[in-house]
């Protein structure tokens, strides 16, 4: 290698030293003199359940009251201002929400209690509260006496007739024919809304039919209450020249008296059962 090429590698290995040397003194230099203030780039408010407990958490102040930070100078003490309205996202409230529902508090089991003897069934049988029995099966069986056309009930006829019959004016405002208890056998109103009599002013009044009725079971059996029904409705119908019909206005005959006797029969076969409990 001649020497003027060593000579040039040397002046520049020397020269690219003294730069280096120089870049670094010129940085210390620069770190050590004081600097313009950098800005503070506000952070994006956290999200979730630790945003939420952050900004909900408040740090009591380290600095005494009634002195300033700045200065060293006393200022006067001012009331804290009001904490913030803080609104939270949906997805914060469904993850607090969760997070309340899968906490479990620990609790305190009572201890079991203790096992109980083995009891009779005739004990059981005792403690246990009486079987509530089903209500007797009810039926309301009813006939009609209606006028001839034209000629109403003269209300004074009608009471006298009735009181052949043995029917007394009394509860619902209606007559019945009474047991020795006091129950009705059966019961009489008119076919004139809303059925009631009016003793007071019977007599001045007309009527242009009744309606003969028993609730079955009652004080009496109910082929025997039946019986006293369809004697008093014939017997009233000839005492006032009227029309015995059945519960629909129809003309009542043999065949439909048989029907209502086989109904009356039905009912004491479902009502025998219950009476032998």
């Amino acid at each position: 290698m001649s020497d003027d090429l060593r000579w040039i590698l040397l002046v520049a290995g020397v020269v690219l030293i003294a730069g280096v040397y120089l870049w670094g003194l010129r940085s210390r230099q620069r770190s050590a003199a004081p600097g313009h203030p950098r800005a503070v780039r506000p952070e994006a408010p956290l999200q979730g359940r630790a945003a939420t407990a952050t900004m909900l958490r408040r740090e009591p102040g380290l600095e005494p009251e009634g002195e300033s930070s700045e200065g060293g100078r006393a200022a006067p003490a001012s009331r804290p201002e009001a904490l913030p309205v803080i609104e939270m996202d949906r997805e914060d409230v469904a993850l607090a929400r969760q997070a309340q529902a899968g906490r479990r508090e620990p609790r305190i089991e009572a201890p079991p209690p203790a096992s109980s003897p083995v009891r009779t069934r005739a004990e059981d049988a005792a403690a246990a509260p009486a079987a509530v029995r089903p209500p007797a099966p009810q039926k309301i069986v009813a006939l009609r006496i209606t006028a001839p056309a034209a000629t109403p009930f003269e209300g004074r006829a009608l009471r006298d007739a009735l009181a052949a019959e043995r029917l007394e004016f009394g509860r619902y405002q209606v007559f019945h024919r009474l047991h020795a208890d006091g129950e009705p056998v059966f019961s009489l109103a008119s076919l004139k809304e809303p059925g009631t009599f009016d003793p007071a002013t019977m007599d001045g009044a007309s009527y242009r039919g009744v309606a003969l009725f028993a609730v079955l079971p009652g004080p009496v059996p109910p082929a025997q209450a039946f019986d006293a029904l369809v004697e008093a409705a014939g017997a009233l119908a000839g005492r006032l020249g009227g029309l015995l019909q059945d519960e629909r206005g129809a003309s009542l005959s043999m065949a439909r008296l048989e029907q209502l006797r086989a109904e009356l029969v039905a009912l004491e076969r479902a009502r025998a059962p219950t009476a032998g409990r």
